[in-house]
């Protein structure tokens, strides 16, 4: 029964959860033997679709990484469109990222893709000085099943190899260049930021969900 309780929590939890978190949901002190039913449910898991791994926020039920991309589209975030998917990759890529840094690469229309990506729960802002600093959440962890640094070491390697990059969105035609009229209620882009270096300017999609 314990070992059910385990599985329905870590099935239900949209983070992952620590062996004390667990352990007061099963009424349990001792968290060697909550480790240890965990780790038997771990092993009631292998060879399935679905894995149980231990992060360093806690454990989780996740879908194996190799079958990601065969059933991603299913997900509440199949639905992003080229442009916000380019833009986390962007922020991915350079994280904690400045806003504006994005918005002078990206263009104006980055705006609605950053409240977009806010929106779904993917980032965070916090607004310092005359701009604000975008990080990722743990939700955009528990989405896509694996530490945010093993997704930017794709994305970089991708990057420097040169494979498969995509240009951003232009401008609509009859709006203004970026960095000259930032949409309502956003910020001007700080003065004398260097420009961005030609392949900042190309990002592959994150090779996994975004795709």
């Amino acid at each position: 029964m314990q070992k059910k309780v385990l599985e329905a929590a870590l099935f239900m939890s949209n983070k992952p959860l620590m062996l004390d978190e667990l352990g007061k949901l099963l009424g349990l002190n001792s968290l060697g033997y909550v480790k240890q039913l965990i780790q038997e449910l771990q092993k009631d898991y292998s060879g399935r679709g679905i894995e149980i791994v231990s992060t360093p926020h806690g454990w989780q039920m996740q879908v194996r990484p190799e079958l990601v991309s065969r059933v991603s589209h299913l997900t509440p975030y199949s639905d992003m469109s080229e442009g916000v998917k380019r833009t986390l990759a962007l922020i991915v890529y350079k994280e904690p990222a400045l806003q504006s840094e994005i918005i002078h690469i990206q263009g104006n229309k980055a705006y609605s893709y950053i409240k977009e990506l806010r929106r779904r729960g993917l980032i965070n802002i916090e607004k310092k000085s005359h701009t604000k600093i975008i990080t990722l959440t743990k939700e955009f962890e528990r989405y896509f099943g694996e530490e945010k640094e093993k997704i930017r070491d794709r994305i970089q390697k991708a990057m420097e190899s040169g494979q498969n990059l995509q240009e951003p969105e232009a401008p609509d035609a009859g709006q203004p260049e970026p960095r000259q009229k930032p949409e309502e209620g956003g910020e001007q882009p700080e003065s004398g930021e260097p420009e961005p270096k030609p392949h900042e300017s190309r990002f592959r999609r994150i090779d996994v969900e975004l795709e």
